[in-house]
């Protein structure tokens, strides 16, 4: 049976260039980077220039770029970060009520107290709450780019400007964003910046932090001084260059790629909105490409979901990542989804290497399990 990959949100393929650049590292530069002799010296190049590639996709000077253990790893050092320089009971945080569960965590463990901003039907944040609530002050404003469920894009750039204002530190959740946006850390005003390469075709395991040269920064772990005394622990040598190698493929060629995986998710929602009792998520609002969150009226999505992988195809269920204690995403929760679609979502994330072939067989699976499985219903 062929496969047919489309959970990309999840998690994406290793690029074939970027394996060759694994294992040439893990073969050749096994030195440790903090010692001085030759193979030492040889891993360190190999460390310094994946910190130039991660830099230049994020337009950021090297100085300012950390490796992490990946995504959880660099949201939480940021957030940590915010709550030390204050003290405890100043600890207020805001993030938006469709964070992701690496967000929502850190900010609850850290904060001595955390305002939620509220979003529309279609997932779009209120601004004008936002403007409220950093009247009082806070220690730290994070928030996401794109959402991982349904694609909608924050208005972070513009948050950023009210949060500077007040003089709190922003952080950006980016995961989801690299090589479908362009990523301008001056431009987007953040102190922190957060990306997991799993999600652009790096290994897991790898992640990196952008932290702006003026932030106030106390690392999360303690250990030894590597990465300028900001991360401890002996560098994941060839993580770190498939990370670079990585983030150099991604950062060139972002407006083809968006046009292309625009016109796979434009596909993927021509065919499913035409089964019955269908509703896209956020279809208003401005999305990243290549995400598309369906909910079925009536319908469970973890069946559909199910029934589509025996056919080969891979999508995910939208309330897979983040149940609340109703059992639904939080994130359509936070949409007010009506209850009826609320746990019928499935969501279809694509990536580059996808074809116009492989969303036509995998809507046609889709089609399949939805009609089956209306047919069940009393």
């Amino acid at each position: 049976m062929n496969s047919i990959y489309l959970d990309n949100n999840a998690t994406t393929p290793l690029l074939a260039e970027v394996l060759e650049v694994v294992c040439t590292a893990l073969a050749r530069d096994f030195g440790n980077p903090s010692s001085i002799h030759a193979p030492g010296q040889a891993a360190r190049a190999v460390v310094d220039l994946a910190r130039q590639q991660v830099a230049g996709l994020l337009q950021a000077r090297p100085t300012e770029v950390v490796f992490t253990s990946g995504g959880t790893e660099a949201i939480n050092t940021a957030i940590h970060a915010c709550a030390v320089a204050v003290p405890a009971a100043q600890r207020r945080m805001i993030r938006s009520a469709v964070e992701h569960e690496a967000v929502i965590e850190a900010v609850r463990h850290f904060g001595s107290s955390v305002s939620v901003i509220a979003v529309d039907s279609e997932g779009r944040l209120d601004l004008e709450q936002l403007e409220r609530e950093l009247r009082q002050p806070a220690c730290c404003l994070s928030l996401m780019l794109s959402n991982n469920e349904t694609g909608v894009l924050l208005p972070v750039a513009e948050a950023a400007l009210l949060a500077q204002a007040r003089g709190v530190p922003v952080h950006i959740d980016a995961v989801q964003a690299v090589g479908k946006a362009e990523l301008n850390v001056e431009a987007l005003g953040c102190d922190f910046l957060s990306v997991a390469g799993h999600k652009f075709h790096a290994p897991k395991g790898t992640g990196a932090l952008y932290v702006r040269r003026t932030a106030k920064f106390q690392p999360l772990m303690v250990g030894a001084s590597q990465e300028h005394s900001r991360r401890p622990g002996t560098e994941n040598v060839a993580g770190i260059a498939a990370l670079g190698a990585a983030a150099n493929i991604m950062g060139r060629g972002i407006e083809a790629r968006r046009a292309q995986l625009l016109g796979l998710s434009n596909e993927v929602e021509r065919r499913l909105l035409a089964l019955p009792g269908a509703r896209l998520q956020g279809a208003a609002a401005a999305r990243m490409p290549g995400t598309s969150n369906v909910a079925f009226e009536g319908l469970e999505g973890a069946g559909i979901v199910l029934r589509v992988a025996r056919e080969g195809v891979a999508i995910s269920s939208g309330s897979a990542c983040s149940a609340s204690t109703g059992g639904g995403s939080h994130v359509l929760e936070a949409m007010k989804v009506p209850y009826g679609h609320l746990f019928g979502a499935i969501r279809v994330s694509c990536a580059e290497r996808n074809t116009l072939d492989e969303i036509a067989v995998a809507c046609s699976a889709i089609e399949r399990a939805v009609l089956h499985l209306r047919c069940l219903l009393p």
